[in-house]
């Protein structure tokens, strides 16, 4: 399974990515600075803009992937995380059947 999270203005090291049993997190601090003169009827005028924004997403995942075969890349504004899907992943999402048993003595 392939996962990619568009996150424009947001530098590789300002993202965290981690795996905890089925649960994927990726975090990350966006900071944007804006600096500005001109010169405006003989004055000059300075202009600084900054914003910052934190932001948290938690996924589940349909199975438990080994954290050692996960891999991430981020590349002109995409990550993009690499979910190797493991050979048990179909028992993984298999239920099964519980039978239902009527205690003695009891009509149903």
């Amino acid at each position: 399974m392939t996962l990619t999270a568009e996150l424009p203005g947001v530098k590789e090291a300002d993202i965290e990515v981690s795996l905890v049993g089925d649960q994927l997190s990726i975090k990350g601090e966006k900071r944007s600075e804006h600096d500005e003169k001109k010169d405006m009827e003989g004055r000059t005028v300075h202009r600084m803009e900054r914003s910052y924004g934190a932001f948290q997403r938690t996924l589940t995942l349909p199975y438990q992937v080994d954290p050692a075969q996960v891999s991430a890349q981020f590349r002109d504004g995409v990550l993009t995380i690499s979910l190797p899907k493991p050979p048990d992943a179909v028992a993984q999402k298999q239920g099964r059947k519980i039978e239902i048993n009527t205690p003695p003595g009891a009509t149903g």
